[in-house]
This record gives structure tokens, C-alpha cells and sequence, in this order.
């Protein structure tokens, strides 16, 4: 997807809202491998880039007696790589609709092979795992889920949260157009790429909302809308003395979040939601009142508001509907901000009054907030759902893949994790000439005894790695081909978390592109640059064996790539910058690992350790995080730990390596990697 740059960005605080951006294609071709700027005008998301994000990102559909026919659409329009969740506020009973909808998911996923949750709002179960977590001010009197679209995306954003996603975008079921239904998704994947805050949110401007008047006109925007940006522009520009147009998306009931910003806002019940949203962000990071998240203040927060290029039709209302139900509570969250000023209060008294949607002389109703997600104890809620997952997960009799068979407590037993080592293997754990660990072998039994996970993380394959594994009794979590997948031992967490398959016994995420393809874009490279780019893959086992001092054996495992390919590069420094460059132009990247060059395409070992040690943190809590590594490509994996630890290399030296708080342990290889983990241990 290629889209609009613009320099146009306004800062509230901790806040930067981005100008609105229109996207220029929605499929920009496979000439880059992640997000880059092609032009100064423009940038372009790789269909990889925004695959990545799509499988970390749950998409919420709320519906309430649709049109089947509609809905269908509507599903055929949301990416094969997100996760469904469908919250239903739909007639009960009789004749009972939301059967129907949880039938027409049933069979959209069983002919399409994926997975979906669908909860109705009113759930029993639901309202007492709500309650149980301690979050109740979302029921009603009878102990249920309130109605309410907000209500409902509540609900969406703690069934995110269960099913282990970094993402949640909001979709409206209600839209003729499938294929417009696909683009807010990629808008969603491709503006995630673009923004660099964990705490960030996507917006989307409908460029046409038709309307049905004899013939089909384009009105360029909703009424609604353009009424609430102006006030919260004006809320905006009484705050920071300059004039601004920069919201464009007030009303944006197609939007997407970061599940950390998600969490952490407050939520209006009713249709004042999306406008809530806005004014929770400014009102705990706009800087006027005191921020307290001292994650947020290290990060900021970042809005992208993005323009589509389908049209938004969907079913009209009616025009009380629009006053009454949208404008009336979207107004309302700005007038009762603690920061609304008089003057703004004035313009939103004075707009309700002349579009009857209040009398002269009345007041402005308050709409009811509800406190961030992030108060309620997950670990409760989970463990409620846990046991009825089979009534709300379909198809039906499928087992979720981002969930968890059952929330007990981890396999392994972990129990009081405050500690975990990612290692390289090859010159850190493993001798750089002998590949001997047996220098190491006491330093890693005594990890082992204080129940101190050891996650290799290492340029070897899936399969050069469990032998390592099995020889040394280890059943941690481990990284392969330089960042290419991570690899995790089934029922390991405790908490439910995503994944792309299962292989043998492990969930295993993937980070890279498929070695297939790697092999394809060297080949492009060799033939346009006409240079010799031999891999392991153009080599026999036995020759392997030879340029890397390996068993026969060994060399076969070495062999059996999936993310990455081994590049033996000879030739003079001129002859491998030429080569490198080539590679580089193929759209691949590579990393130096002190004898050979490793290729690939989205591996990354920062990236792989930084998820883990995320779900070590979501399992165990806070941790101290120690990273060994002895060249260059584990720069990316020391950078990320909290105590990053640097072996000697041949002749008694260490590589040069620029990463902050860096400790250099005297001994070679296993030597130094022995006395780095017996300093560990002691503190």
C-alpha cells in the first residue's frame, strides 16, 4: 500500500496527531519488504509489513439485527490473518437472529479455515467473567452488559486482550461494500507500520458517504462529523492558542488501536465513544493535567487519520437518529471535559440548540464513562471464560489458536520467574572453532536449578537447535535463523497468546519470509548482478561439512532452513560490498555471524526477544532480562535486554558493538559465557 506523506502534524503534550493522509494505492506491488519512503511525497507498506500486523490484530464486528446477506459481505471483507470477533446485541427468543449471525459465522469459518469468537452481549457468562475481574461498571441492574455500541466494544476489547492480540480495529456491520470493509483493515496493518509508539491509534476518514436520492450522489463527508471536529478543533486550539483544522476523524467509527493505548482509556457509553476516545487521550497525555503513565510519557502517544478510497454506503438512519443518538453525546464528552474552556462550551450549547437537539435554556446531558480495561484483573476474567470457550469459539469444536487449551498454571512450573538468559549459541554458548559447550555445562546446570529459563537465540535452524536441546535437557522457548520464528513448548504460558502454526510440540510465531522466497530473491540478485551468491541450499551436505568444520550430520540439520539462507561469500572487500549491495537490492537483508553472511527478510532477534519477554512479563511479571552474545548479529538481542553481556572472540578481543550498559566478560566463547552467568546467578 502506497500512502500520502504530509509534514502536517500537530504535538498536544505527549500527542501527535498526524494530518490526514490519503492512500495513493491500495497494493503498491512486492518491491519492498517493509515500510519505507519511496518518494518524499510518499511511503510504501510492503503486503509483508501489513500481513505482520494482520495476524496480531483482531478485528470486532458489532451487530444488532442486520441483514444476514449484509453480514456475510462484511465478513468476506475482513482479512484472512485477523482474528474475528463478533459482539451481538441482536432479538433473542422465537426467532432468535443471533443464531442466525452465529451460524453464518460457523460456516464462513469452517469453508475458510480460521477462527473467530462470537459473544452475545447479554452473555450470562460474560457479565460474571466481567465481574469477577472487577469491572462491573458495564453491567445494568440485572447484572448484564449494558446495551450500547460502547458497551459492546468493551466487551470486544477484553476478548482482544484474552485472545493474546497487540491490535484491535472496530468495524461497523451495517457496510453494502466488502471490498471497503478490506480496506479499513489495511489502512489499520499499514498505519501501524507507519506509526513507532506502542501506544497508537488509526483513523479513518470515509472519502464518499453516498446517499440514495433518485440517483447515487457522492457526499464528500457526514454531517455529524464535520459538526463534532469542528469543536474538538476548537476544544484543541483554546488549549495551545493556535487556530487548527488537524482532527478530520471525530466521528471515525471505523478506527483501530494498540491494545496497550486501548486499555488505557476511558469509554463513553452510546455513540459519544469514538469522540471519548480523543478526549481521554488528551485530557491523561495532552500535558494540562498530570500524566501518571510514566510508559506513556516515555513513548508518547501517536494518531494516524488516514482517507479511503472506497466509499462508505451503508443503511440511513434516519436524521434523529443522527442528532440524537450521535451528535448530542459526541458534543456532550467534549462540553463535560475537565479541560473544556467556556468559549468551546458555549459553541456546543449554542450547536445543539440550533439543530433541536436540545431546547433552548436545557442542559447538556453528561453521557456515562467507564474506566480504562486496564483496571480490571485479566487473570480473572480469563479464567472464567476459559471454562465456556467451546460456547463462544467457532467452528465449533475448534480449539483457538491464539488461546491456550486451558488457563492452568504453566506446564513447565515455572512459578517465581525473575530471571530469564537469551544466548547466542554459535562463539557465545558454543566454541567458535571446536563448537564444544563443555566449558559451559556447569554455568547452564545451575540456571537450570534455579529455574532460570534459558532462550537460545541463535542463527541455527529449527532442527540444528532441539538436538542442542534434548543433549542439555532444556525445554525453554527458542529463536531461530537470527529472529526468523520463535519456537514455544506447548501449554508453556499460562496466558493465552497469538501464533501463525503448530510444528511438533510448539506454537511457533514467525517473523521471517519463507526460505522459498529468500531462495527466489537471490536469484533475481544473481542474475542481475551477475556475481556467484552461493547458499547452503546450492551446496551438498558434504560440502557444507567442509566450509563450516561441521559433522555430516550437523551438516544436514545446518541445511534444513526455513526463514533464512547461509551465504559462503569469498572474495576481496570490493567483491562482497558488490555482493552485499545486490542482496540488499533484492530487497533482503543480512547480518555478519563472524564467518558466514545470513540473508532473510523480516528476521529480527530485537524483535523475537522483545516478544518474549513480553509474555514472560504478561506470565511471571516484571523480570530482569540478561542478554550474551559475542558479534555483531546479536546486536539487535542485547540492545533490547536489560543487561546485555559481550564474550571475547578470537585473539582475546571483543567485537565492536554500540549498545548502551554493555558489559564485556573476559573468556572466549563458553569461558566467557560461564563466567557471565555464574555474576548472574550470585546477584
Amino acid at each position: 500500500m502506497r500512502i500520502e506523506d504530509t509534514n502536517i502534524a500537530e504535538h498536544f503534550g505527549l500527542v501527535k496527531i498526524y494530518g490526514l493522509r490519503r492512500v495513493l494505492e491500495l497494493d503498491s506491488g512486492a518491491a519492498a519488504t517493509t515500510t519505507v519512503r519511496m518518494k518524499p511525497e510518499a511511503w510504501n507498506v510492503s503486503s509483508e509489513a501489513i500481513r505482520s500486523v494482520e495476524q496480531k490484530m483482531a478485528i470486532v464486528l458489532p451487530i444488532m439485527n442486520e441483514d444476514p446477506k449484509i453480514f456475510e459481505g462484511v465478513l468476506s471483507g475482513i482479512p484472512h490473518d485477523c482474528l474475528i470477533i463478533v459482539v451481538s446485541n441482536s432479538q433473542r427468543g422465537e426467532i432468535d437472529s443471533f443464531r442466525t449471525e452465529k451460524d453464518i459465522v460457523n460456516r464462513f469459518c469452517r469453508a475458510t479455515e480460521r477462527n473467530a469468537l462470537v459473544v452475545h452481549q447479554k452473555d450470562i457468562i460474560i457479565a460474571q467473567a466481567l465481574k469477577e475481574a472487577g469491572y462491573s461498571e458495564v453491567l445494568d441492574k440485572d447484572g448484564l452488559v449494558r446495551n450500547g455500541k460502547s458497551e459492546g466494544m468493551i466487551l470486544g476489547i477484553f476478548l482482544a486482550m484474552f485472545s493474546g492480540r497487540e491490535y484491535i480495529g472496530f468495524i461497523d456491520t451495517d457496510n453494502y461494500i466488502p471490498g471497503a470493509v478490506w480496506e479499513y483493515a489495511k489502512h489499520y496493518a499499514a498505519g501501524f507500520n507507519l506509526l513507532t509508539s506502542p501506544y497508537a491509534m488509526v483513523r479513518i476518514l470515509w472519502r464518499y458517504k453516498p446517499k440514495v436520492s433518485g440517483e447515487l450522489y457522492f457526499r464528500r463527508w457526514g454531517r455529524v462529523s464535520e459538526i463534532t471536529n469542528r469543536h474538538i478543533n476548537h476544544f484543541i486550539a483554546a488549549k495551545t492558542n493556535f487556530e487548527t483544522e488537524i482532527i478530520k476523524t471525530a466521528n471515525a467509527g471505523e478506527h483501530a488501536m494498540s491494545l496497550e493505548l486501548a486499555k488505557r482509556l476511558t469509554y463513553a457509553a452510546g455513540y459519544g465513544v469514538e469522540t471519548q476516545e480523543l478526549i481521554s487521550i488528551l485530557e491523561q497525555f495532552g500535558g494540562i493535567l498530570p500524566v501518571e503513565d510514566k510508559a506513556v510519557a516515555e513513548k508518547g502517544v501517536e494518531i494516524l487519520q488516514t482517507e479511503t478510497i472506497n466509499p462508505h454506503l451503508h443503511k440511513e438512519k434516519g436524521e434523529e437518529h443522527l442528532l440524537k443518538e450521535m451528535l448530542l453525546p459526541s458534543l456532550s464528552v467534549i462540553y463535560h471535559s475537565p479541560l473544556c474552556e467556556d468559549s468551546t462550551k458555549q459553541l456546543i450549547v449554542n450547536q445543539l440548540v440550533e439543530q433541536r437537539s436540545i431546547p433552548h435554556g436545557a442542559k447538556v446531558t453528561k453521557v456515562r464513562l467507564m474506566p480504562p480495561p486496564q483496571k480490571a484483573d485479566m487473570s480473572k476474567f480469563t479464567t472464567v471464560l476459559n471454562e465456556q470457550l467451546p460456547l463462544y469459539l467457532v467452528p465449533t469444536g475448534a480449539v483457538l489458536a491464539e488461546q491456550a487449551p486451558a488457563f492452568e498454571p504453566a506446564a513447565k512450573a515455572l512459578g517465581e520467574v525473575t530471571k530469564v538468559v537469551f544466548t547466542d549459541l554459535d562463539g557465545t554458548f558454543l566454541h567458535p572453532v571446536t563448537y564444544s559447550y563443555t566449558p559451559a555445562l556447569d554455568a547452564l546446570r545451575l540456571l537450570q536449578e534455579k529455574g532460570i529459563p534459558v532462550v537460545f537465540c541463535s542463527s541455527k535452524t529449527y532442527r540444528e537447535q532441539l538436538s542442542y536441546r534434548e543433549e542439555l535437557g532444556i525445554t525453554d522457548p527458542f529463536i531461530v535463523e537470527n529472529g526468523g520464528a520463535i519456537f514455544i513448548p506447548r501449554d508453556y504460558f499460562r496466558f493465552p497468546f497469538a501464533y501463525d502454526k503448530e510444528v511438533d510440540d510448539y506454537h511457533v510465531i514467525e517473523l521471517g519470509i519463507p526460505y522459498k522466497e529468500v531462495r527466489l530473491r537471490l536469484e533475481r540478485a544473481r542474475k542481475k548482478s551477475k556475481l556467484a551468491l552461493v547458499g547452503f541450499g546450492d551446496l551438498s551436505s558434504e560440502e557444507v561439512a567442509l566450509k563450516a568444520d561441521l559433522s555430516l550430520r550437523a551438516a544436514e540439520l545446518a541445511k534444513q532452513r526455513e526463514y533464512s539462507e547461509t551465504l559462503v561469500l569469498e572474495g576481496n572487500r570490493r567483491q562482497v560490498s558488490r555482493a552485499l549491495k545486490a542482496i540488499n537490492n533484492a530487497g533482503l537483508d543480512y547480518v555478519f555471524g563472524g564467518r558466514f553472511y545470513e540473508v532473510m527478510g523480516g528476521n529480527d532477534k530485537g524483535r523475537a526477544v522483545k516478544i518474549l519477554i513480553e509474555l514472560y512479563k504478561l506470565n511471571f511479571g516484571d523480570m530482569l532480562t540478561i542478554g550474551i552474545g559475542d558479534n555483531e548479529n546479536d546486536l539487535p538481542m542485547l540492545a533490547v535486554v536489560d543487561e546485555p553481556r559481550l564474550v571475547q572472540i578470537p585473539r582475546n578481543r571483543w567485537a565492536s558493538m554500540p549498545v548502551p550498559n554493555l558489559k564485556r566478560v573476559r573468556g572466549l566463547g563458553p569461558k566467557g559465557w560461564s563466567r557471565a552467568i555464574r555474576e548472574v546467578v550470585a546477584r
